[in-house]
Formats: C-alpha cells, structure tokens, sequence
C-alpha cells in the first residue's frame, strides 16, 4: 500500500517563467594567450587533452605540448582482451605501435615529465621501445615507468617464457647530469653494473626484473639520492647491502625474490623495513631512525624470530613477525 502526497485543489500551482539565455557564437576560451591554454592542457590526463584538438583550430595541435605520456594496453588496443606473453595477436601490437609512434612525431613541448608505458610484449619490439625511452631522456624524463607483461607473477607457470626486455641504462646520462627522478620497471632485463646512472632517483621500483651481470651486494650504493626502494619478484641477487652511502633512504620493501640468501642493513635514516619470502638473514647494523618491521617469513620460528629482532632493535615502534607458507611461480 502506498500512500501519496496529494496537492489541494484551491493551491495555486506555481508556473515558472522561461528564462532567456543569450547565446553567442565566441569562444572566449580560445582567445586566451598561449601560456594559459598550456596551462589547461597540462592540467588535464591525456585522453582529454588529446579530445581537444577536435574544438576549433587554436586547439588542433595543443595536445602536443603535454608533458604527462601514458600509454597502456588496455587502454589504446581494440579491445579489452587479456593475452599470455607471446601470445599477443600481431594486429593489436601494430596498432599499439603504431599510437605511440605518431604521437611522439607530434609530441611539440621540449619537456616531458613523466613516461609512462605498459603493454604485453618485450624484447620483440625491443628496438621500438628503446626509441621511446631514447625520445623521453631527449626531453629531460623525471618520471620513467615501463612494464612488459599483462601477467600476474604469482600467477605464472612458466618463467621461460617470459619476453624481458633489456632496459638499456647506458642511455641514461651521469651523475646529477641526469634529470630522472622516479623510476619504475617490471619484466625487464637490468644489467646491475649501472654505475651512477641512477644516481638522481629518489624512488626505485624494480618488479619481476632479472638483475644480470656480476651482481654484487652494494649494487644500489650509487643512488646516492634514493629514498625509497622496492624489490619485488626480483633474482639474481643473493645478497641485499645498503650501506651508509645511502643517507636518504627511508622505505624498503624487499618482496618474494627468489635466491635471496642475507639482508644487511646499515642505512641511518632508514624508518620502514618490510621483508616478505624465504628465511633470510637479516643483520641489523645502524640504523637508528628505524621504526616500522613488518617480516613474513616461510617456515621460520615467530617466537624465536620476534625475540632475537625485539633485542636487536629495541627501538622500534611497531614490529610484526608472520610465519607464511608462501605460494610461487618459480
């Protein structure tokens, strides 16, 4: 049963009258100097800037100025289709190519601050990626985020067939010459002799990348800048050293990488250390600043292991210690 708010006969309804609206055929918003368009163009994601050209001819080619570039495989291919490395179909690759290649012959502004690429295919196109990222520290990149699988790690059956591609680092120029600041990579091949390439970064995410070459413990000790580091599905690295060279760390997150026999710490400002895999020695030296463990460990002893790092790091605010069976693709 529903009742219903009737309205009395003897109430006057209440008629409102048209309003009037002037209509003009101007667009103010184009006869604004060039450094404000920018401005608004700059401000908005790519897709909308990229909508705008179609507004009127002052705003054919500003999209070309943005200095934000992402690009991303669900996003640009015909359809929302989740594909195994090596089984992408070549037509949506060439159309995927084929964006980002005319978009960066467009590309008008002399900055780029942040690069950003993710797609399921590597080492194949491996020549067309690398003139991205060569087009990117052309235009003083800040922010380099690049990932080549649609895969989930944990997920995979076979690591054989992944397509790393072989991030070339000898692009990147040295010392404080180098303007990236934030780097971000997965399913990459990384040649850890990177000597001070990396020097300006402040933040390193490396997930699902095979760290190849002579890979020694102190292979971070020249990013001399970096405050946070993440290790994410990583090997080839048996030993983790952050010595104190690296005086601005802050947060580590060091996560299921396979082979990792020790962890040595001796970073003074260091202030969030997560650990998550295998039992693997970890050694404590300086760190001072320390206030956050978060440890989740396969088959280790809680009590024992809560213990021996409650008495070592005696300091500490907030300590958590797990014991996890820990599910893989290796």
């Amino acid at each position: 049963m529903k009742r219903q708010r009737g309205v009395p006969a003897t109430q006057p309804q209440r008629q409102s009258s048209p309003r009037k609206w002037k209509i003009s055929g101007n667009d103010h918003i184009s006869k604004l100097p060039d450094d404000i368009l920018y401005t608004i163009i700059l401000l908005l994601s790519m897709r909308d800037a990229v909508r705008t050209s179609v507004l009127s001819r002052r705003w054919k080619n500003m999209y070309a100025y943005i200095s934000n570039l992402e690009f991303d495989w669900h996003n640009i291919t015909p359809t929302p289709v989740n594909y195994n490395c090596g089984t992408v179909p070549k037509g949506y690759v060439r159309h995927f190519l084929g964006i980002i290649d005319r978009f960066l012959a467009r590309h008008l502004g002399t900055k780029v601050v942040s690069f950003k690429v993710s797609c399921c295919f590597g080492s194949m196109y491996a020549h067309r990626i690398t003139d991205w990222i060569i087009f990117a520290v052309r235009k003083g990149v800040e922010s380099l985020d690049l990932a080549f699988t649609c895969d989930k790690p944990a997920e995979r059956h076979d690591w054989r067939t992944v397509d790393y591609y072989p991030f070339p680092t000898q692009l990147f120029l040295h010392g404080e010459e180098s303007k990236l600041r934030h780097l971000s990579l997965r399913s990459v091949t990384l040649w850890s002799d990177f000597s001070d390439r990396f020097r300006t970064l402040s933040t390193l995410v490396l997930c699902d990348v095979n760290l190849a070459g002579p890979v020694e413990p102190r292979m971070f000790s020249s990013c001399l800048n970096l405050e946070r580091l993440t290790l994410q599905w990583c090997f080839g690295l048996e030993r983790l050293c952050l010595d104190d060279s690296l005086h601005r760390l802050k947060v580590l997150t060091v996560s299921l990488c396979d082979g990792l026999k020790g962890i040595e710490l001796s970073a003074t400002n260091l202030t969030i250390f997560h650990y998550k895999g295998d039992d693997t020695e970890l050694s404590f030296e300086r760190v001072p600043n320390l206030e956050e463990v978060c440890v989740v460990m396969k088959g280790i002893n809680v009590i024992t292991t809560f213990a021996r790092l409650e008495k070592e790091l005696p300091h500490v605010k907030t300590m958590t210690v797990t014991r996890d069976y820990l599910r893989r693709g290796y």
